[in-house]
């Protein structure tokens, strides 16, 4: 599992409602001891879960990654992970933090992108991604679908406008900075339960896939939803899985951590 600098890996996601494979929790445990300060006891590193490495993966999310509340979990490639094992969110400014896209919008965006994917549990570099999918690469919160009206960032649906106590009218006459809070209470009943970047995006195209494998199959023909969106049906199957219609935004992910792009 450890190899070389910066090519230690988990396998699984370790920690609360994790998979917990002795092997990774061990590890885990050992990175954990690597980066511990006071109050924090070292962790007895048996590769065993339980309340003291569970607490102590929730102290560092609190500390170091200011996470409001933790999440106790670290599973492969989230910023907890990275943290740990000496990656791009460790330690940073918020300023300094590089992430997807970054470089494509101000400062005070993606800083607010980093603090509100802390409150919510998710990584920011998918968050960007399916931001900059969604509008376009614009990152505008004026942006719009001609023909169901969405709008903006996310392309809010009139009706989920309307169901967040706004309009997209209103949306769309706000700055991008602003729009993010609605972006962060559209996202907040999925606060801690979304750790790939096909759920976070799943949130904002088809809700009742999240947690769901990605093999899964959302759209079929004949239907009016696999007629909207067949756009994604990769293999020309007849089905778009959950795979397929996260595709677009996973490439778009690949775009915003190129040069240029992250920032």
């Amino acid at each position: 599992m450890a190899g070389a600098s910066g090519s230690i890996t988990i396998s699984a996601s370790v920690g609360r409602g994790g998979v917990n494979r002795r092997s990774d929790v061990l590890l885990v445990q050992q990175l954990i001891n690597g980066k511990l300060s006071a109050p924090l006891r070292p962790l007895v590193e048996d590769g065993i879960l339980g309340a003291s490495t569970i607490n102590a993966i929730e102290e560092i999310q609190r500390r170091d990654l200011h996470m409001n509340p933790p999440d106790g979990r670290v599973d492969p490639d989230s910023a907890t992970y990275r943290f740990l094992t000496g990656g791009a969110l460790n330690l940073k400014p918020q300023t300094e933090v590089k992430i997807a896209w970054g470089a494509k919008v101000s400062v005070a965006f993606k800083t607010k992108v980093i603090q509100i994917s802390g409150n919510l549990g998710i990584d920011p570099n998918y968050l960007m991604a399916a931001m900059a999918f969604e509008s376009v690469e614009t990152f505008s919160a004026s942006v719009k679908n001609a023909q169901s009206g969405a709008t903006g960032l996310i392309q809010f649906m009139p009706s989920t406008a309307t169901a967040l106590g706004t309009s997209t009218g209103a949306l769309a006459a706000m700055t991008p900075e602003a729009q993010l809070d609605y972006v962060e209470k559209y996202f907040a009943s999925y606060k801690n339960q979304l750790h790939s970047l096909e759920d976070v995006y799943m949130v904002i195209l088809w809700p009742a896939a999240v947690g769901k494998p990605n093999t899964s199959i959302l759209f079929s023909k004949p239907s009016a939803a696999y007629e909207q969106n067949k756009g994604l049906d990769a293999d020309h199957d007849g089905n778009v899985t959950k795979q397929e219609a996260a595709a677009r935004v996973r490439a778009k992910l690949v775009k915003g951590q190129g040069a240029g792009f992250i920032g």
